[in-house]
């Protein structure tokens, strides 16, 4: 025998659209969410172009844009951090090269970038007096352990 109640289908018919309409919902702010996500993904790219191309306009590109979180993930201390930036650079380095490398990759907490430069200029002053950078001009530092070497070639 079957028994009807109507007050448990009605309830489960009123469950079920007040489901239904806030999936809808849902759907309709996952839509305009992806909308967004399209339209800031493209302001971003025309973001980083523009940095490229001002950054190569005014020759302060590094050639290739390296992953510098991984590069200076082993180095514990700025000095160690400004090496390693060094010899992936070439052996010369400028303060503020060195110093947008580490000021936007968060290696550096102060809070103004201006701070960071007179950091970072501090350090290199203190490595050149230790020797292990020479000062070639204004701002611009020369790695002098980086000195390479040919392979199979001993030096005297």
């Amino acid at each position: 025998m079957v028994m009807n109640n109507h007050s448990y289908e009605d309830q489960t018919r009123r469950l079920l659209a007040e489901a239904q309409s806030e999936l809808n919902t849902l759907d309709e702010e996952i839509a305009d969410l992806q909308e967004k996500k399209v339209t800031l993904a493209r302001e971003v790219n025309a973001y980083e172009t523009a940095l490229q191309g001002y950054l190569r306009r005014i020759g302060r590109q590094e050639g290739t844009e390296s992953n510098w979180k991984s590069i200076l993930a082993n180095c514990d201390i700025h000095r160690d951090r400004i090496e390693a930036i060094a010899k992936h650079s070439g052996g010369t380095i400028r303060v503020s090269q060195v110093t947008d490398i580490l000021y936007s990759n968060g290696f550096i907490k102060a809070k103004k970038r201006s701070t960071a430069y007179s950091m970072i200029q501090g350090y290199l002053a203190e490595m050149t007096e230790d020797g292990v950078f020479k000062k070639i001009a204004l701002g611009q530092y020369r790695l002098v352990s980086g000195q390479r070497s040919l392979p199979g070639v001993n030096s005297p």
